[in-house]
């Protein structure tokens, strides 16, 4: 945080090199919050119209979080409307390989595989390619992406996809070469993305994406490799600690400073409901278990959701987490998450409705301060 350059930000945001601030898969995980950062940032004595570019971004992370309270399986259907024109299943062979012969595109495939990382710009020009010019349905090219993403969330990534192709959006989303070549300092030509934008509402399927293939799921866990992972079984049968309270994380919510003063049991689950629907690639594990060791005293627990609230109630346990979509039960309870503008929960149809609604808010913040 104490990186963030603000206005380098806002000017080079959309650059594959600009001066982004690589805390998204921190703010993802739950590490930090979005407010956390604004916080840091106006302590700093950098002002709200300075910041307001990044602020936005983040409002933006936000917003998608609220569509997700209020439509839980948005990851599996269109939420606003069903484009007519995704006639295809299946992901292009050559954006699995990496091979469309977009140079800028390529590298950036590649850099997700080797990296878990890939800009945002870059996210929008691949599911354009897949979508709008492969005309291919969005769910299983959205859920490739998202088990290689460190930072996967699964509102931000599934309604990005949405948006570019129209299902959460009012127009579809293209790049010509041109654009590519501008936000990535390349100077590639002749591709069959070297066209002027009147001509993709025409375009058929360039060759080069022609050929399907299905999206086989990583194997999330193994147990050779991952030996601090165990079964819900095991855990079950480990002696308790006369404390009562279990602190559930989830690899969504990994502050590690979330109740660290409170004697109680802490326990990391992967529920391997979520993982067959929502799979996370080696890397992303990795990471993942690699941040939950920033959490003093956690166990990693491998099992069904609802078999471990079994197991925590036969246990006369009670269990506390963060509010997050993926974990829904009535015998849990939940501390609210950290919101950048807490006063707006509802469902907003567009971010420029629920970002009105935030710089009101942010207005009356500056009039207190002022006051």
């Amino acid at each position: 945080m104490d990186d963030i350059k603000p206005s380098e930000y806002a000017r080079s945001r959309n650059f594959l090199d600009g001066a982004v601030t690589q805390l998204s898969p921190y703010i993802s995980r739950g590490v930090i919050s979005t407010a956390q950062v604004k916080q840091h940032l106006l302590q700093k004595g950098f002002t709200p119209k300075t910041c307001e570019r990044l602020f936005q971004q983040l409002a933006w992370r936000e917003y998608f979080q609220r569509v997700w309270q209020h439509v839980p399986d948005l990851h599996l259907r269109n939420v606003k409307n069903t484009p007519t024109h995704l006639q295809f299943q299946g992901i292009p062979e050559s954006v699995l390989d990496a091979k469309t012969g977009i140079h800028a595109i390529d590298m950036g495939i590649k850099q997700l595989y080797e990296t878990g990382t890939m800009h945002n710009h870059m996210r929008m020009y691949v599911a354009m390619m897949v979508c709008n010019v492969a005309k291919c349905d969005w769910r299983e090219p959205a859920t490739w992406m998202y088990s290689h993403l460190l930072d996967a969330d699964v509102a931000s990534n599934f309604l990005s996809w949405q948006w570019v192709c129209g299902a959460f959006s009012s127009k579809l989303y293209f790049a010509n070469q041109e654009n590519i070549n501008k936000y990535s300092h390349s100077n590639q030509a002749g591709t069959f993305l070297d066209i002027p934008y009147e001509d993709f509402g025409t375009m058929n399927v360039p060759k080069e994406l022609n050929q399907k293939r299905s999206f086989v799921s990583p194997s999330t866990l193994e147990a050779a490799e991952f030996p601090e992972v165990m079964s819900l079984w095991k855990w079950r049968d480990l002696p308790r600690a006369s404390n009562k309270q279990l602190l559930l994380y989830t690899p969504y919510h990994l502050d590690p400073v979330w109740r660290n003063d409170e004697n109680a049991e802490r326990v990391l689950l992967l529920d391997t409901q979520v993982l067959g629907i929502l799979p996370m690639g080696k890397k992303v594990l990795e990471f993942v278990l690699d941040l939950a060791k920033n959490i003093k005293g956690i166990s990693v627990v491998l099992g069904d959701m609802n078999e471990f609230m079994e197991v925590i109630q036969a246990q006369g346990l009670t269990c506390r987490t963060k509010e997050h979509p993926l974990v829904t039960s009535s015998t849990i309870l939940y501390d609210e998450r950290d919101w950048l503008y807490p006063e707006y929960d509802g469902y907003s149809p567009s971010f420029f409705h629920f970002w009105k609604k935030c710089e009101n808010a942010q207005k009356k913040e500056l009039q207190k301060l002022h006051k």
